[in-house]
């Protein structure tokens, strides 16, 4: 295997297993529990890769967006972790996957770039799909206490457009590595403080031993090391070759749901899975948007 598509794989593999290690830490703690210790857990080490790259950590423009982007990524993990409370690790990375149709979207509201005829027939297949997974072969599901997860995890792809399609300026004139550091620095700087005063650190020391080893993971593997990985891929590769990796995370999510946390895949979810994906290469294909911003 080249050492480029080792940057690539690492980082899918480990999104892919990230969503059952998420369903697994918030059976403890709360999401903001949850994404605070994260973002703790990953600042540091993004500063030591930053120093190791010798790239110049302070901003030297952009900082309000920086401050303002902050809030959105946070926003985006909590609203994420809040609708995985009441669906499937299986749904989520699914439905994840729409996100570059809604920054293609945000994309033509704010930017005025096209949005084509193909590119809302990949919408359409895509929502198409969402509702597959969501009716599971029961009608009921679709009663607001049962479909909530799914909706507000959709809800999910719509704060990373407006974090995308926001920060797009930023990354410009600012490395992304960098960008990354400051925007979780900043807000780990306001909610760490905020857990710690309102849940308290005995919260985190009682946590069983695969809470607490979920929770590194997603702070250190998810979190830093996977996003520099992915920068270095990134950097390496096409567009089209890194898009080709990013359609192998839902199906790792799967299996690793499916053989750690019992979540059995069903014809449903198939079904689903494989509207999702046609919808969203029909509108990367025929649009700008890439879908490598689904992660990144």
């Amino acid at each position: 295997m080249r050492k480029t598509s080792l940057f690539l794989l690492l980082p899918v593999l480990f999104w892919g297993v990230s969503y059952i290690a998420i369903k697994v830490v918030l059976n403890e703690l709360t999401p903001v529990e949850m994404i605070s210790a994260r973002f703790l857990m990953a600042s540091p080490v993004l500063f030591l890769i930053i120093l190791a790259k010798r790239l110049d950590i302070v901003p030297k423009s952009m900082r309000l967006k920086l401050v303002i982007a902050s809030g959105i990524v946070f926003l985006h993990f909590w609203i994420m972790a809040v609708g995985m409370q009441e669906t499937s690790a299986s749904h989520t990375a699914w439905i994840l996957t729409t996100a570059p149709i809604f920054i293609a979207l945000l994309s033509w509201l704010y930017l005025k770039e096209a949005f084509t005829l193909p590119q809302w027939g990949g919408l359409l297949l895509a929502c198409a799909g969402v509702f597959f997974l969501t009716f599971n072969g029961d009608w009921s599901n679709f009663q607001w206490i049962n479909s909530r997860g799914d909706l507000i995890v959709l809800g999910s792809c719509v704060s990373w457009a407006f974090y995308t399609v926001g920060t797009r300026e930023i990354t410009k004139v600012i490395h992304p590595l960098v960008a990354t550091f400051w925007m979780v620095t900043i807000a780990g700087g306001v909610f760490v403080p905020y857990t710690i005063w309102t849940s308290g650190i005995a919260k985190y020391v009682s946590l069983s031993n695969n809470a607490m080893l979920s929770l590194v993971f997603l702070g250190l593997f998810c979190l830093a090391i996977a996003f520099w990985l992915w920068s270095e891929g990134l950097a390496r590769e096409s567009a089209a070759d890194v898009g080709i990796w990013l359609y192998v995370e839902p199906l790792i999510t799967v299996v690793a749901a499916w053989l750690l946390i019992d979540e059995t895949p069903t014809v449903w979810l198939g079904i689903g899975a494989l509207f999702i994906s046609v919808g969203v290469y029909v509108a990367e294909k025929y649009g700008k948007m890439r879908l490598q911003e689904h992660d990144v």
